[in-house]
């Protein structure tokens, strides 16, 4: 028997929202005002992802702030998020798009671009800010960005370190809060939304 996931790009902007750092709060209004849609829109989508137990929600005397749910079928619904990002993002970035590709097979592990192009607020001259969770040719990467005219700057850390960064590192909370990820979404989302503070990433 099938079942409808009801699905829509709303919906998936809703999701994305919190993919900012995972642990914001949201109320209604709020989420219309950053996605401009209507209040009512807003509502009936967010208590329809409450209703699916991916969000829940709390009421603070008049307002009804909404969170995530860290359980399995949270993080299936943020990798459908992460992946419409990701996208939004190479469709409106066709030159780091071509970078991504030619640079993917010199990397293992959680890939993310984050800074300024993740935020949609690079200028003419910005670098390519890459954060990898694993191993990269750092040469080869910035000889690919060179070719196209844009540096990429690379940071590198080890799994373990990631791990242990999440809740801490001030690093790794940037790259949390404005990110899109290139390579191993599946990972990254297991990592970030884990209640497990022992959960081991493969090694690279």
């Amino acid at each position: 028997m099938s079942t409808k996931l009801s699905i829509t790009e709303t919906t998936l902007q809703i999701l994305a929202l919190f993919t900012h750092g995972f642990d914001r709060q949201y109320y209604i209004r709020e989420v219309g005002t950053l996605l401009f849609i209507s209040p009512r829109a807003a509502q009936l989508n967010l208590e329809s992802l409450e209703s699916r137990g991916v969000l829940a929600s709390t009421t603070r005397g008049k307002i009804r702030l909404f969170r995530l749910q860290h359980n399995a079928l949270a993080k299936e619904y943020l990798l459908l998020a992460e992946q419409h990002k990701t996208i939004t993002f190479l469709q409106h970035n066709p030159i780091i798009h071509e970078i991504t590709d030619k640079a993917t097979p010199h990397m293992q592990g959680i890939c993310l671009v984050f800074g300024s192009y993740a935020r949609g607020s690079e200028k003419k001259g910005s670098d390519l800010d890459v954060f990898i969770a694993g191993s990269a040719d750092k040469t080869r990467l910035t000889a690919i960005g060179k070719t196209y005219g844009i540096g990429v700057h690379l940071t590198v850390y080890s799994p373990d370190i990631f791990l242990r960064g999440i809740r801490s590192d001030a690093l790794v909370r940037e790259v949390l809060q404005d990110h899109v990820v290139i390579a191993d979404a599946g990972k990254f989302i297991r990592a970030v939304i884990s209640s497990d503070d022992h959960v081991v990433l493969e090694k690279a």
